[in-house]
């Protein structure tokens, strides 16, 4: 049977300038999953009681992005630079995270997905990094967002490293970061200012990976970035651990 896989939707809004309220995700996520064998399946926004039931359903998880990650999770007045929040989100996908985790089945996050799950276990966020002086890479890219705009590095003997090597260049569209980083997570890729921009769980016994960039809006520039859809579907279709099959590209 294919892997089904589980992807949090987001909301369309009347204040968005949208007629009516639509769930929806982007187009790459369900053609990532689609092109990998994998289903896809858009978890609408519920009530987080109901979190359970949906990973019971699916064999993994995406997270999106979206909206920025309420300051008061990792208990910070919001600032002026903070951008339009989705309590009712937030709470709904750390409760799809942490559910996940407990069964674990892999999860990978995207952009405010990795800052959602960063926060959903300890972490804290930047709630604007275009203010602090160390951040001078255009995070906030200008450039259409298929196309890369700028480098990271990625530590070694990790499975980012496996497919992209020591560098490689991406795309950037978001103005929160991961400040403090949550402890059941490591590190293995940063931009040249310093920012983290990539992370995957300690536990072996977690299939959790994380990136701060878009790779579903480059799936027509780059086909490695297929590779994280390749991988998310292999994982909830086998269990294997991803640092155990580096050697699947």
């Amino acid at each position: 049977m294919k892997p089904i896989i589980g992807i949090g939707g987001n909301h369309l809004t009347a204040e968005l300038g949208n007629q009516m309220e639509k769930t929806y995700t982007p187009q790459g996520f369900i053609d990532g999953v689609q092109v990998a064998g994998g289903i896809p399946l858009v978890i609408p926004i519920s009530d987080p009681m109901d979190a359970e039931h949906y990973i019971n359903a699916v064999d993994g998880l995406i997270l999106a992005g979206g909206q920025d990650v309420s300051p008061i999770l990792y208990d910070e007045e919001p600032t002026h630079r903070l951008g339009v929040t989705h309590p009712a989100r937030d709470a709904f996908e750390i409760a799809l995270a942490r559910e996940a985790y407990n069964q674990c089945k892999p999860i990978f996050a995207v952009c405010r997905g990795m800052q959602l799950i960063n926060v959903a276990f300890g972490g804290s966020l930047h709630q604007d990094i275009s203010q602090l002086e160390e951040y001078d890479v255009q995070h906030d890219q200008k450039t259409n967002i298929q196309y890369a705009s700028h480098s990271i590095s990625i530590a070694p003997n990790n499975f980012l490293r496996s497919f992209l090597g020591e560098k490689h260049l991406v795309n950037s569209f978001h103005h929160q970061g991961v400040k403090e980083l949550a402890e059941p997570f490591e590190a293995i890729a940063w931009s040249s200012d310093g920012l983290i921009e990539a992370f995957q769980a300690k536990e072996r016994s977690q299939n959790i990976f994380a990136v701060q960039w878009h790779p579903e809006f480059m799936l027509a520039s780059s086909q490695k970035m297929q590779y994280f859809f390749d991988e998310i579907v292999f994982l909830a279709g086998t269990g294997i651990h991803y640092q155990d099959n580096v050697m699947h590209y």
